[in-house]
Parts: structure tokens; C-alpha cells; sequence
């Protein structure tokens, strides 16, 4: 029997592992429900579909994962001088298949405020609350407010306390530990703190069961359970963690994120499962569902925790992931009347089912043991190891996650090797399942450190269910100020950043997991300012911000940057030439003179390691000098090696290792690459650069072979793909190294082949110098190298795959100066005879011909992005952009049947933000370009052509697979 899950439970033959992240957006449409309005305010049938848009827009959710409002949800009212709405969102469905637990727990509920015609998500949360909604309205349309929407975490925890001490000591069966348990949680809350699920929702217990998501980006670190927070809706994954915590191991690898699990572990125990009846117990878990058929195969709203009876029948639970006036907790609610109480929190006609945990004895989970390293750095390959049996039976399973939206499964998978790509904290997992369907799941916490280097890589939030495509910012001088050139995925744009970089000096880039940010990937530029002082540049939570740090850098110095030990940290020669360090700390910055003697100051190179950053530098005598962190301690030694020129470059190898590439006396390349302890070895390289030539290195991802074996049910999202048509899960990940130069007035590198030795290629464009290499370590990101344009600017070689250095790489030019409105319009066109109509309209409309594109991937990018003004030219185009019926790659790696996308009235003359575009369709399809040219002329202008009154009609979006990707 095959357990699939993510909604609800569905038994069938098992396939190949799928990538769970991507396969969120995999949720068909369904036919939406009738959407009945407020008879008070008589809705019109539209509002539904704009609420839908708005809602889709602002969880980030394909619009085809919204299978269509509640029935009898929908109301709409004037309060305050403005418009309202209240609607619950149902997910859809493919068939029997592909529900989201994504709308659990109050997430499905949204509160909007139509402003300049368009409907905006004011908050989520439980629709009996109405949460963010004017009193009036609230009163009018009868939300009951039930006393959960009020609840405090404070208060809350204490009344748990109490009930936990008029607890029988006695109380040892499964049920009353089930209780205690929960009672014990009551206050454990988001970190960081919500208080609505329109954003992250992250919390321990998904870390700790190995939930979906795998994925910590913005998450907090969980002090009492001393694990990093993972983002997914987790009543269930509280409800799993308390059972095991309580010693039910039966059948536990069908319980996962979904709160319909519940009703199939049920199942699977024979327990009769009568919706709306029965008489609740201690430890009983009761599982909510909405209006209609309740079964394994149905989307379930919450599943809870009874605590206790009252003698009036009414029941105490314990709830996870329950949004109360403080923000999303665990909640601990009394005085529930089952016959009122769940229409009250979900909506009219909630239906519950009482799930019994067992009373008999439990077979044993497995014995496991788990080992890996607590510490490691970006280009290091960290290596886990899983030691388990199980008592009468056999391991049938190892699922791994590693808290980065990475995963890999395998029957025989008890040691994996894994590459982090960002530096930050991750808990490790391993779920070992056994032949009798128990579990165990245990945690590893690994503080991952990395170095800066020449552009600053941030996972996109834009789709919660991707950990790709990764947005970039590499910053650059533009005139006498400081500019940030960013990348989609897709196309480079330039945006004007505040700071004053020294004019000649170099700028360095560091993303880490910024406090000022909620701990998300924040992108930070570290100079010497035009005044001498070492200054930095980053994004934070309301815009980019610019600060002085102590230390003042010798003009010309090289800047590098490290994060390790939960801090950042900048290095650079100071005025005497030696090397300093300006590091952060619980009471702010502080400037160190380092250890060894006076170097050259733009010799200076950095690599991180597990151990701490290792400094290299050329000192003024020519000798290749290190000075190493060792925990709070610095050492220097001179190495009998002496480079030819200033510059070097350091990278991180595989094994954990720092080496340092510099060009010998001779002419040839060479690296010296520190071995176990303090010894160095040295070795050559086959290029041979330009004398005097810049160097730059990074390492590049090779991914380990595909694994099979059958996921455990936690793994696996039903119904949007069949079996056998995504990659499976990896292990043994690696990397190599990179080396760049210049030869012959061409970049050039030497690389570490994966067939063993080094190989030499020269790559496209010419160039005089080199601004720095980058590669991001996640599968089929590229490696790219930047160097000067002769004409000003930046190039950029690329590589397809940063999996292969050895294949062709692509160049480009980075935009000299800073976007215009001509720069963010793309009009996208999916057939040749559209784009024939696209070129037209954009030469009408005064646009560049360069802004059109047949590209379903770059289209994809600059709409996720939010930064470009799509207009989908075609209903190829349209069709592609809101269904993707044909199933065409993206950088989002989501499958064929759904976008993230939605179309937004127009004219627009302002960016519609992430997610949006709009429609150059026109319903008679021989107005396409009138209409294509009417909306870029008023993007570019402000205003339509003269003479033009308002565009041709939009026709719709047909779900239908037509055009071609490229």
C-alpha cells in the first residue's frame, strides 16, 4: 500500500521521488464553487474573480491552485469611506487528487480593501474572526468572533499550566500523554512572529517531523527545541510531533502536513470515522472539514488536540498553528461546542471527525543514530550518516532534508554527501522508516559560513513552494555613486542604490541571513567610501540603507567579507597595509588589526571555512602570507611561495579546505591549497595568463546521481504529476574549482574537470580586467565571471549549467546605466506570427525592439519578479502565462497546469509588482496589435496614442496548449 500526501491520502503504485517544492504549483483547476454574495450588498459574480486574483497575487499561489470561493462565504459591504470583502478560498483539484495544505489552519480566509478599482489582500486568518475587517461589517454579516481570534499566547499558556496541574499523576496511557504533551506546547509561536498567514509561517514542529517544505529561508532559529523554523502550515505537523512525542509509532509514515492524514491513519486502524458524531476523548485528535464528501481523498481545514471533556460536554483543545491576537501559536481554546463552534471558526457547514490514538502497546521505531558536522561553508561538501535497524523488521527508507528547500530519499541511502549554496543556520534531517510502517525522525543542526565574492545570490520569495529562481545583485559604481545591477533569472537591470564608493575602489557582495530583515537572505554591498571610511550598503526590511563602519581601508585595498559564527564580518589592509578586520557583534561593530606583516593591499583574498575565514595576502617582501581564524584567535605564517603580481583569488574546495590561485614567476598558474592541519601544498595549473593579469575563482555545483526508491508519504504531493516524470532526490553532492584569468586580451579559466584533472578554455568576450566570478550551488544555476565592457559597464560569461563548466557559455552586457520605463517593458509573444505582431506594436509605441521576447523562461522571470511590465501578446502567450498548459521548463521549476501569474487591468504606466501582467490580447484577435501598441504607449508615455479613447477589448486567457517556449 502507497501513502501520497499533501491533502489528502491516496492509495496507488507508487513512482520515482518528486521534487516536493516544485510540485506545490502543481494544482490543477478545478470548476470553482458558486460564490454566494451578501444579499445585503449584492455582490456581482465578477467580484469573485477579482477576490480570487487578489488573494492569488498576495499568498503568491498559481491561480489555478484555487479551486473557487466557499460557498457562502463571500460578502462585500461599504464601511469607513471604502469597499470590503470576506471570502474563504477552497483548493482545487485534479480529479480526487492535488489538495494544498497551503489553505489550512485560516490561511484559506481573506480580508480585502478595494483601492483605485482593484482589490488588495488586507489579512488572512480564521473567517469567524474577520480579522482586519471595520466592526460594523463584522456585525453585519455575523461573524461570530469566536473567543480564538481573541486568544493571548500569554494567557493561554497559563491556563494550559494550570489544566496541566489538575492532571492526574497517574495518567500514563497513550491518550492522557497525547494531552500533557500538547498542554506543554501552548505559547510556542513563529519566529519570526505573524500575525496573519499571508507570510511565512515558520515554526519548529514541520522541522522536526521533516515536513514538506524543507526550506528555512526567513525562518528563526527555535532556542527550546534548538532547531531552525521551517515555513509551512504545520497543524498537522504539530498534531504528528505530539503523537510520536506520546509513543504512537503505528503506522505513523502516513501522518504528514495535511490534516486529512489524520482521517486515513484512521482508516488504516479500522476506527470508524462518522463525520459530526461521536463523543470526543483525552488525546482524541479531531480532524475539520468543509461542506461535502469527508474522506482520506478530502481537503481538511485543521486537525486539533482534545485536552479534556467538561461536564456539559463541551471539550478543551490544544491547536497548532491558530492565529490569536498576539500572533500564530500554538493555541489552547476551551469550552468548545462541537455543534457550533467549528462554523463559527471556518465557515458554515464544517464538519468534524474524531481520529483515537491507540491504547494498545506500539511497536518500536527504529533504532537511528545520526552524524554530520555542526559546522561547514559554502562549497564544502558536509557528509551525514545514518546508523539504523528496526527490532523484528527492516530499514525500508531514508528521507533526507537539509533545511534548505533540498531533499533526497533512497532505500539504501544511510550516508549522504550535500552541498550548501547560502550561508545561515540549517537543521539536517532523517526520517529512517521501517518495513512495519514506523518512523523515526532525527535532527542536525550544521551553521553554514561563506564568503563574499562579486555578487550577492538571495533565494526569491515570489513563490513560497520554490527555492528558485534566485534573484542577484551585483554592485558596480554608476557616476559618482553606487548602483546595484540586478538579475531575475532572466534579464539584468540597474537600479541606483544610496552610497559613495571610493571611485577606483572595489565593492564586494555578501548575502547572509540579516536579524534587520526577520533572518531572509539580504543582500549586502561592503566599500571604502569617498572619505576614506569603510562603509556598507544593504536591503533592508523598508529599502536599501547605507552605514559607516569603523576601520579605515588603504586606498586601493582589496574588500572582502565573510559570515561565520552567526556574524558578518569585513575584511581589507589598513593604512599601515596590514591586515584588519571590522566585524559585528552583540554590541555593534569593532575594527582589529590582524596578525602578520604589511601586505599589498589589492593582493588581499578570503576564503571561508568551517574553522573561520582564512586571509591570503602578497606581503611587500612578495611572499604569499596567510592569517587564519581559529575560533577568537588569529594566526599568520609566510608560505615559501611567491606570486607574480598582486592579485589572487582563494575558493573553498569540497573537503572543506581553503586555495589560494596566484600566477608563479614563470608565468603559469598555480594553487596552494591547505591540506590536514597547518600544511600546504602547491600545484600547477595548465593555463598560463597575461602577465599581470587579475585572477578570480569560485566552485562549481556537481550534483550526486539520482536516487530511487519509494518516498515516504511526507515527500510526496498527489496528482500533478505522474510517476516517473520529475527528478528524483540526489545524493553525493560535491563541487569543483574554477579558476579565471585573462589571456590574450579573452577571459579564460582552468577548472577541475568531474572526469579528474584540470582543463583549460577560453571563454567569449574580450576584456582588460576582471570584476569577480560567482557561482550560486543549486542545481542548473550557472557560474558566471564579470569584467569591464570597453564601452563602459560590466559583461557577463555564463555557463548553461553550473554543473558543467565545460560546455558553452553565453555573453552578455550588463546595463550601463540605470532602468527607464523603456528598460522594465517586455512584451512577450508565444508564436512567430505574435511576435511579428509584438515588433510592430513596440515600434509604434516608441519601444525598443530588444524588449520583445518569444521566451517562456525570460517571460516567466521578469513577471515573477515584479521589476518589468509583461504585456502577453497572443493567446498563446496569455495561455502560457496563466496556465502553462503545455508544461514548458520555467525558472520556478514548477510542472505544466499552473502559474503564479495573474492578468491586471490596464493601461498601466507604473509596475503592476510580482506576479502581475497584463493582456495584449484582444477579443477580436486582428486588434492584437492596436491593443499591444495602446498599452506599451501608455507604459512609455503615460497616455494613449491620439486619438485613442481606451484599448481594444481583452479577450480571456484560453486554457490550451499552443506556441512554442523559445
Amino acid at each position: 500500500m502507497a501513502r501520497y500526501a499533501f491533502g489528502p491520502v491516496v492509495r496507488r503504485a507508487t513512482g520515482p521521488v518528486l521534487a516536493v517544492l516544485a510540485l506545490l504549483a502543481a494544482l490543477a483547476t478545478g470548476a470553482p464553487a458558486s460564490a454566494a454574495a451578501d444579499p445585503a450588498s449584492a455582490a456581482a459574480p465578477a467580484s469573485a474573480t477579482a477576490l480570487t486574483q487578489a488573494f492569488a497575487a498576495a499568498r503568491h499561489l498559481p491561480s489555478s491552485a484555487i479551486g473557487g470561493v466557499r460557498a457562502g462565504s463571500l460578502h462585500e459591504g461599504t464601511a469607513a469611506g471604502a469597499d470590503w470583502a470576506l471570502a474563504s478560498f477552497e483548493p482545487s483539484a485534479a480529479g480526487k487528487l492535488g489538495f494544498a495544505a497551503g489553505f489550512a489552519d485560516g490561511a484559506a480566509t481573506g480580508v480585502f480593501r478595494q483601492t483605485g478599482g482593484v482589490w488588495h489582500l488586507v489579512r488572512t486568518g480564521p473567517y469567524g474572526c474577520g480579522a482586519g475587517l471595520p466592526a460594523r461589517l463584522k456585525q453585519a454579516w455575523g461573524l461570530a468572533d469566536p473567543a480564538s481570534c481573541s486568544a493571548s499566547a500569554s494567557t493561554g499558556h497559563a491556563a494550559a499550566q494550570q489544566a496541566l496541574s489538575a492532571k492526574p499523576a497517574g495518567g500514563t496511557s497513550i491518550a492522557q500523554t497525547v494531552a500533557r504533551v500538547a498542554l506543554q506546547q501552548v505559547g510556542v509561536a513563529t519566529a519570526p512572529a505573524e500575525t496573519s498567514f499571508s507570510g511565512v509561517d515558520c515554526n519548529p514542529f514541520s522541522t522536526m517531523v521533516a515536513g514538506f517544505s524543507s526550506n528555512a529561508d526567513g525562518c528563526g532559529y527555535d532556542q527550546h527545541f534548538k532547531v531552525e523554523d521551517q515555513n509551512e502550515e504545520w497543524c498537522a505537523d504539530f498534531n504528528k510531533w505530539v503523537w510520536q512525542q506520546a509513543g504512537v509509532t503505528a503506522d505513523m509514515d502516513t501522518l504528514n502536513a495535511a490534516a486529512s492524514s489524520f482521517y486515513a491513519w484512521g482508516q488504516d486502524q479500522g476506527e470508524t470515522l462518522a463525520p459530526s458524531q461521536g463523543t470526543p476523548q483525552v488525546g482524541d485528535s479531531i480532524a475539520f472539514f468543509g461542506p461535502g464528501t469527508v474522506s482520506a481523498a478530502a481537503y481538511a481545514d485543521h486537525v486539533g488536540v482534545v485536552t479534556s471533556v467538561n461536564a456539559d460536554g463541551t471539550v478543551n483543545m490544544v491547536n497548532g498553528d491558530f492565529l490569536g491576537s498576539d500572533g500564530i501559536t500554538v493555541e489552547y481554546n476551551t469550552n468548545l461546542d462541537l455543534s457550533t463552534w467549528p462554523a463559527r471558526e471556518w465557515g458554515a457547514g464544517e464538519q468534524w471527525v474524531i481520529i483515537t490514538p491507540p491504547a494498545s502497546a506500539q511497536p518500536p521505531v527504529p533504532h537511528a543514530a545520526l552524524a554530520g558536522p555542526h559546522t561547514a561553508a559554502t562549497g564544502q561538501s558536509a557528509t551525514f550518516h545514518a546508523a539504523a535497524s528496526e527490532p523484528g523488521g527492516s530499514v525500508s527508507q531514508y528521507y533526507w532534508t537539509f533545511g534548505d528547500g533540498r531533499s533526497a530519499n533512497s532505500t539504501a541511502g544511510a550516508t549522504v554527501s550535500h552541498v550548501y549554496h547560502e550561508t545561515g543556520t540549517y537543521t539536517a534531517t532523517v526520517t529512517v522508516t521501517s518495513s512495519r510502517g514506523t518512523i523515526r525522525t532525527l535532527t542536525w543542526d550544521v551553521a553554514v559560513s561563506g564568503a563574499s565574492s562579486a555578487a550577492a545570490g538571495v533565494p526569491s520569495n515570489a513563490v513560497w513552494y520554490a527555492t528558485a529562481p534566485v534573484d542577484e545583485y551585483l554592485f558596480t559604481h554608476s557616476g559618482s555613486g553606487l548602483a546595484a545591477d540586478q538579475w531575475d533569472g532572466a534579464s539584468w537591470l540597474q537600479v541606483p542604490v544610496p552610497g559613495t564608493p571610493d571611485a577606483s575602489g572595489p565593492v564586494t557582495a555578501l548575502s547572509y541571513p540579516d536579524p534587520a530583515a526577520s533572518d531572509a537572505m539580504t543582500p549586502h554591498a561592503y566599500y571604502r567610501a569617498t572619505d576614506g571610511a569603510l562603509a556598507q550598503t544593504y536591503l533592508g526590511a523598508s529599502g536599501w540603507v547605507t552605514q559607516k563602519l569603523p576601520g579605515q581601508p588603504a586606498a586601493g585595498s582589496a574588500i572582502t567579507a565573510a559570515y561565520t559564527g552567526g556574524q558578518p564580518a569585513v575584511f581589507y589592509a589598513n593604512a599601515g597595509g596590514h591586515p584588519a578586520e571590522t566585524a559585528a557583534g552583540t554590541s555593534g561593530w569593532t575594527a582589529t588589526t590582524l596578525p602578520g606583516t604589511a601586505v599589498r593591499p589589492a593582493s588581499l583574498t578570503l576564503a571561508a571555512t568551517a574553522g573561520g575565514p582564512v586571509l591570503a595576502a602578497t606581503t611587500t617582501g612578495g611572499a604569499l602570507q596567510v592569517t587564519a581564524a581559529s575560533g577568537a584567535h588569529w594566526s599568520s605564517a609566510t608560505l615559501p611561495v611567491h606570486p607574480a603580481g598582486s592579485s589572487l583569488a582563494a575558493l573553498t574546495t569540497a573537503a572543506g579546505q581553503p586555495r589560494v590561485a596566484f600566477t608563479s614567476p614563470s608565468g603559469g598558474l598555480a594553487t596552494a591549497t591547505r591540506a590536514n592541519g597547518n600544511r600546504w601544498t602547491v600545484a600547477s595549473l595548465p593555463g598560463r595568463a597575461t602577465p599581470g593579469s587579475p585572477l578570480a575563482a569560485t566552485s562549481y555545483l556537481i550534483p550526486g546521481p539520482a536516487v530511487p526508491g519509494t518516498p515516504p508519504a511526507s515527500s510526496v504531493l498527489p496528482g500533478s504529476e505522474p510517476p516517473g516524470s520529475l527528478p528524483e532526490g540526489t545524493i553525493g553532492d560535491t563541487t569543483g574549482p574554477e579558476v579565471f584569468y585573462l589571456s590574450a586580451g579573452h577571459p579564460a579559466m582552468d577548472y577541475s574537470a568531474t572526469t579528474g584533472g584540470w582543463q583549460t578554455a577560453t571563454l567569449p568576450g574580450t576584456a582588460s580586467g576582471l570584476a569577480g566570478a560567482d557561482a550560486y550551488l543549486l542545481p542548473g544555476l550557472p557560474s558566471q565571471l564579470f569584467f569591464p565592457a570597453s564601452g563602459g559597464g560590466l559583461q557577463a560569461d555564463s555557463t548553461g549549467s553550473s554543473a558543467d563548466p565545460s560546455g558553452a557559455w553565453s555573453n552578455a552586457s550588463l546595463p550601463a546605466a540605470p532602468a527607464t520605463m523603456a528598460d522594465r517593458v517586455v512584451l512577450y509573444a508565444a508564436t512567430a506570427a505574435d511576435a511579428a505582431t509584438a515588433q510592430a506594436a513596440a515600434s509604434a509605441a516608441g519601444l525598443p525592439a530588444g524588449q520583445v521576447t518569444q521566451s517562456f523562461a525570460t517571460a516567466w522571470a521578469d513577471t515573477l519578479s515584479g521589476s518589468y511590465l509583461v504585456i502577453a501578446v497572443g493567446a498563446a502567450a496569455t495561455g502560457a502565462l496563466d496556465y502553462n498548459q503545455c508544461g514548458w521548463a520555467n525558472p520556478s521549476t514548477a510542472v505544466g497546469g499552473s502559474t503564479p501569474f495573474y492578468i491586471v487591468a490596464g493601461p498601466l504606466a507604473t509596475l503592476p509588482g510580482a506576479d502581475a501582467y497584463e493582456s495584449g490580447t484582444a477579443s477580436a484577435a486582428a486588434q492584437t496589435q492596436a491593443r499591444t501598441t495602446d498599452l506599451a504607449f501608455y507604459a512609455l508615455h503615460g497616455s494613449l496614442p491620439s486619438g485613442v479613447t481606451s484599448p481594444p477589448a481583452a479577450a480571456g486567457p484560453v486554457r490550451a496548449c499552443s506556441g512554442s517556449p523559445s
